[in-house]
């Protein structure tokens, strides 16, 4: 029955257990109808009522023997009579509920060193327990003698719980705190039949399925893992918690549902479907506290008991859990393997209504939506203009030749610019005009205006080593002066050589006066002066680009840039460039008294200016940054890692954080790997300036192998030597009998091996091992 029409007359109900401290685990009996708790302070038994629980045995009562205070309770399976309990001092006992008082502890096995973390009733023997301690072993015990029948020594440090098989009799699971899962034939005590690493920490619970052959288990690692153990254990599923995992559960009437609660953060009960296992299918969130022990009442799926160290028991109903997925955003997405990116998210449907005018409003919006062609998914594409700009040609300027064709897939742009893009062994003019040809190919133009704006700036001698880095123009000297003084004195042969003189030749009694006799035509002097380029400078392309910065390039009109004060401005007989350089300046709030009603008289036709003030030097550094920035914006790292490498020293000079740095190359190097690119990978990694990317070539370059002769695993570190049988023979060729000086090829299986030539051509007319007769697999 599907758990949303669940007709069932249960409700959630709870009960305070205990004032002195909590239960750590809880146990039912074959009938399902009585509970027992057992804590450091507590061991009790309650019966389970539709309304409630009563208390109906309290076996330690006021004794304070470390013996009662218990870390796991188990109840027979076949007698409900009898129960047993791991103590936190290592001893297990056996209770009796039929008789009184101090005879209902029926027997007291001490023989665990250390902690006994968990004991448990043989399925269909019911004189028959095991249990499991802190010393690493398992102790099988027959409640017919007063000692334990076998020892399991599991050869770890701890053993965390144990669980017998309901698939087949006499096979048990145990798990251990080094992340091992062992499979024991409890009548072979010597060696266990299965033993394989489940986690990579401390295995906490396990619980067997209860119809198909599998196993869950639970770790520190947060993780609920699923193993198939029909023939050799395979993993099934994987469950991501937010906390170390402390029991689990599998439901009854429920195939892929299972139950989970944390020993550490979360104090809620969950219950996962195994199919689905981004998100817990149920929650139980009435505790206060961890929860230490969880059990579903026998058959019943929809009842769920819980004890937690807020010291209360609960009885779960289903029905009152919380539904997680209910709550969560319906939006998805996933990164392919080529780079594409699928995205799914949940649509509302509005049904047209049929009366007043809103059904017009309601019609016209879902003409407006297109109608689905059956059979065809459609993808809606992202509309956003950097969408279009980075899809349309046209805006980088460089379009198509009709001899070469873009590729239609992004990654072969990806992979064909990461095979022929050049970052070293050239110049840098050389390498930019290299590299903007193969992005051109590839239909990358954004970047290939990128490289060759970098060969432009960046390919000629201005900005060689050694590097300054200027982080402002404000408090910079300019280089400019010399070089402007020395071309304003070439370009005026006529400059007047006595020092009294002003710039028209005047002298300084005489230079307020204005020349009446000037021609209309010659509105800036008279006819046959000569006047030197101080007001107005004409530039060469060259010092165009190198000289003029953002904040005076809107004083450019048609190669005319005025470089004298602002206050001089108003004596131009230019509107357009007064109205620029007035308005590229803040204005001083001047009174109306200071406002000349008329012109002056004597206007002036010559400017004065007495000093040419220095012109910052334009420098792309900040520009080139923010363009590399974009790039990464857009998803093009590859680009960006790539300019960057390519510049060289010169990358000094560019305002970009080592922290973003970082990030772009393992950004990059993780996507050449992606794609196989193992050589391109290598060669990025090793040109990196950074310590942390250049250790990426350092890692994961050890093999761990066996000794051919022995089989031991070689831990000398002397080559192929081994220091358990004092042999060499490993670094023989198992072929020619000669050392192996080079590439090595060996087989796992039988550790044998040699030169790569000679196993290629023996490999090809023999399937077995030449040394051993192993059946190699050779590729």
């Amino acid at each position: 029955m599907p758990d949303s029409l669940e007709d069932k007359d249960t409700s959630t109900i709870s009960l305070r257990i205990c004032v002195e401290g909590h239960a750590n685990a809880l146990a039912l009996n074959k009938d399902n109808n009585q509970i027992a708790l057992a804590g450091r302070s507590l061991l009790k038994v309650y019966a389970i009522n539709s309304n409630g629980f009563t208390e109906s045995c309290n076996m330690r009562g006021k004794n304070q023997n470390l013996s009662y205070s218990a870390n796991d309770v188990a109840w027979s399976t076949l007698d409900s009579n009898l129960l047993a309990t791991a103590a936190t001092n290592g001893v297990v006992s056996v209770w009796d509920l039929s008789k009184f008082g101090r005879q209902k502890q029926l027997l007291v096995y001490n023989e665990h060193e250390r902690t006994a973390h968990t004991v448990t009733f043989h399925s269909s023997e019911p004189n028959i327990l095991i249990s499991g301690s802190q010393d690493g072993t398992i102790k099988c015990f027959d409640i017919r003698s007063d000692k334990s029948v076998n020892t399991y020594f599991c050869n770890s440090e701890s053993v965390r719980d144990v669980k017998f098989s309901p698939h087949t009799q006499n096979i048990f699971s145990a798990v251990s705190e080094n992340g091992t899962v062992q499979l024991w034939d409890m009548r072979k005590w010597d060696k266990c039949m299965v033993q394989f690493t489940a986690h990579y920490g401390p295995v906490y619970t396990c619980d067997w399925h209860p119809t198909r052959n599998w196993l869950a288990t639970g770790s520190r690692d947060k993780q609920i893992k699923v193993w198939n153990m029909d023939g050799r254990p395979g993993l099934e599923h994987t469950i991501h918690t937010i906390a170390v995992v402390g029991r689990v559960k599998w439901r009854p009437e429920r195939t892929y549902h299972i139950a989970s609660c944390a020993l550490v953060v979360d104090y809620s009960v969950h219950v996962w479907d195994i199919r689905r296992p981004y998100i817990p299918f149920a929650s139980f969130n009435e505790h206060t506290n961890v929860t230490t022990g969880i059990a579903w009442q026998g058959s019943d799926s929809h009842c769920l008991l819980s004890i937690s160290k807020d010291s209360t028991i609960y009885k779960h109903a289903f029905k009152d859990a919380t539904r997680p997925a209910m709550k969560a955003n319906a939006q998805g997405a996933s990164l392919g393997r080529f780079g594409d990116i699928s995205f799914a998210y949940k649509i509302k449907e509005y049904a047209p209504k049929t009366s007043g005018a809103s059904n017009t409003k309601s019609s016209s919006f879902i003409s407006r939506r297109k109608t689905n062609v059956a059979g065809i998914v459609q993808f809606h594409l992202d509309h956003s203009k950097m969408y279009k700009f980075i899809l349309n040609d046209t805006f980088s300027g460089y379009p198509l030749s009709e001899s070469v064709s873009r590729p239609t897939q992004e990654h072969e742009s990806f992979i064909g610019c990461a095979k022929e893009l050049i970052i070293s062994g050239k110049k840098l003019a050389e390498l930019c005009e290299h590299n903007a040809e193969v992005s051109k190919k590839y239909g990358k133009h954004n970047a290939t205006t990128l490289w060759n704006f970098i060969k432009l700036f960046y390919g000629s001698n201005h900005f060689e080593p050694p590097f300054e880095h200027r982080s402002s123009f404000s408090n910079q000297k300019n280089p400019m002066n010399s070089r402007r003084s020395t071309q304003v004195a070439s370009d005026w042969p006529q400059q007047r050589s006595e020092l009294g003189q002003d710039l028209n030749g005047n002298t300084p009694e005489t230079a307020n006066e204005v020349d009446v006799a000037n021609d209309d035509d010659d509105p800036l002097g008279g006819s046959g002066v000569e006047h030197p380029p101080t007001s107005s400078v004409i530039l060469s392309e060259t010092q165009i680009i190198s000289e003029i910065t953002f904040d005076n390039f809107e004083l450019l009109r048609n190669g005319f840039i005025y470089v004298g004060p602002t206050e001089c401005a108003k004596a131009l007989a230019f509107p357009a460039l007064h109205h620029d350089v007035q308005a590229a300046r803040p204005q001083l709030d001047l009174k109306a008294s200071d406002h000349e009603k008329s012109p002056p008289p004597h206007v002036p036709t010559v400017l004065k200016v007495s000093h040419v003030p220095p012109i910052p030097m334009w420098e792309p550094h900040k520009f080139v940054s923010d363009a590399l920035m974009l790039m990464n914006d857009v998803g093009d790292v590859q680009t960006a890692l790539t300019v960057l490498i390519a510049l060289g020293e010169a990358r000094k000079l560019l305002p970009i954080d080592d922290t973003l740095v970082e990030h772009w190359f393992y950004t990059y190097v993780d996507q050449l790997h992606r794609y196989e690119l193992w050589n391109e990978a290598c060669e990025v990694i090793n040109r990196s300036w950074l310590r942390s990317v250049q250790q990426l070539n350092q890692h994961s370059t050890s093999m761990h192998t066996n000794c051919g002769e022995c089989g031991r695993p070689m831990g000398g570190k002397v080559g192929w030597y081994c220091d358990k049988c004092k042999s060499m023979q490993s670094a023989k060729c198992c072929v020619c009998g000669l050392i192996v000086r080079g590439l090595y090829a060996w087989c796992q299986g039988c550790s044998h091996g040699g030169h790569i030539e000679h196993l290629q051509k023996y490999f090809a007319k023999h399937s077995k091992c030449p040394k051993c007769g192993h059946l190699c697999s050779y590729s």
